[in-house]
């Protein structure tokens, strides 16, 4: 009996538990309690990089280089009042006014196709929005050290192409890759010689040469009819001007503005040339006689080339010693040429692909006319400018 009522009491305690346990499955929440004490702040973090003064970015446009003096050079730059002829028609619109600078650059900087660069009805000359988009891009100048406010301030693609008919790429590294669009030349064979396919005949009219843009071909040593002759030196390698490799446009024609040079005229002032030319020689442009020297030389190629060819070739403002007829007055862009030497064709000549005494007298001519359209007279390429010249001399001096 003792163990049936033993028994009886364990069943009745293990029934009181699981209805306590039943009754705790689902408690409900009391009220929260208070907050507790706020911990200790935290050490400070390390200070962060210096963010860029945003009134020096503003200010490096909004200044006085800005408003006065970069308006003022511009004004008496070439780009303003000299070569800015608003009457060119054609291909000749792309660096001669401001809509055909633009027709440009929508066409992938197209210079040579008269039917792909119109004749605008309306003629803006060039000026500070023709290379300029304007608007606050060109505060990246401030940062990155390339005006992304210029239309064209990346690597180029040249006119001309190698004599594979590759594609060359020039890239100054900086703004003045925006100086090559017009500084190249407009002939998109490697010499504009190329014969007429069916009659063979290379055509020597009064543009021939590589035209008035031909800078960055002599910086960069390239695109000269590169005749050889006896004792004459060896060409340099392309691209090892010290002009080249050593400066840029920009550091030699936009320096700060002084006595009517530098800054928006583009004219270089002779205080840039002393940061690398010392001595007493140094006074102008004709640094130690180096402009004297390619002027002598291309006297001597315009004698020797009129006396090769003396049906084809003649020479306006002759100041040398030798005999020869009076040229008339250059009928191809008279007001380059002042009181130059001026090597020139008869109108209408021809030079036939397989007459090699016509074809290395033409070639001379483009190399006189690619010294000279360049209008430094070497300084941009000294050594080049000398060995085309000397060579071209030295080869004609094998021709009857």
């Amino acid at each position: 009996m003792k163990t049936i009522n033993f028994f009886k009491g364990l069943l009745a305690l293990a029934i009181s538990l699981t209805l306590v346990q039943c009754t705790s499955d689902d408690p409900i929440p009391g009220p929260a309690g208070a907050n507790g004490t706020n911990g200790i702040n935290g050490a400070p973090g390390a200070p962060g990089t210096p963010g860029i003064d945003g009134g020096n970015v503003c200010l490096s446009c909004h200044n006085v280089d800005f408003k006065v003096v970069q308006p003022a050079t511009y004004a008496i730059s070439g780009h303003a009042i000299g070569g800015n002829n608003l009457g060119k028609s054609g291909a000749c619109n792309a660096c001669h006014n401001e809509e055909g600078y633009l027709a440009s650059k929508a066409n992938n900087w197209e210079i040579a196709s008269s039917t792909i660069i119109p004749t605008p009805a309306t003629k803006t000359p060039i000026g500070c929005t023709t290379c300029h988009s304007g608007g606050h891009a060109a505060a990246a100048l401030a940062i990155s050290g390339k005006d992304a406010a210029l239309r064209s301030a990346d690597a180029y693609k040249l006119n001309q192409k190698t004599a594979a008919g590759a594609d060359i790429i020039i890239d100054y590294k900086n703004n003045s890759n925006s100086c090559i669009h017009c500084h190249q030349s407009r002939r998109n064979d490697v010499t504009g010689l190329a014969p007429n396919a069916t009659t063979g005949l290379i055509s020597l009219s009064t543009h021939s040469g590589p035209h008035y843009g031909n800078q960055v071909a002599l910086l960069e040593g390239m695109f000269g009819a590169e005749l050889v002759g006896p004792n004459a030196p060896a060409y340099p390698a392309k691209g090892t001007a010290i002009h080249r490799t050593g400066s840029s446009c920009t550091q030699c024609h936009m320096g700060a503005a002084k006595d009517g040079k530098g800054n928006h005229t583009m004219s270089p002032k002779i205080d840039v040339c002393k940061t690398c030319h010392t001595g007493a020689g140094v006074v102008n442009y004709n640094i130690n006689g180096g402009q004297t020297k390619i002027k002598n030389l291309m006297l001597e190629l315009a004698e020797e080339l009129v006396r090769v060819s003396p049906e084809t070739y003649v020479i306006y403002n002759y100041t040398g010693s030798k005999s020869f007829p009076a040229a008339n007055t250059p009928t191809d862009h008279v007001a380059y040429h002042d009181n130059d030497l001026s090597l020139l064709n008869q109108s209408g000549a021809t030079a036939h692909k397989d007459n090699d005494k016509a074809v290395r007298s033409a070639k001379a001519f483009w190399n006189w006319r690619y010294i000279y359209q360049d209008h430094s007279y070497g300084l941009h390429n000294p050594k080049y400018a000398e060995a085309l010249l000397k060579n071209t001399i030295a080869n004609l001096k094998l021709l009857p």
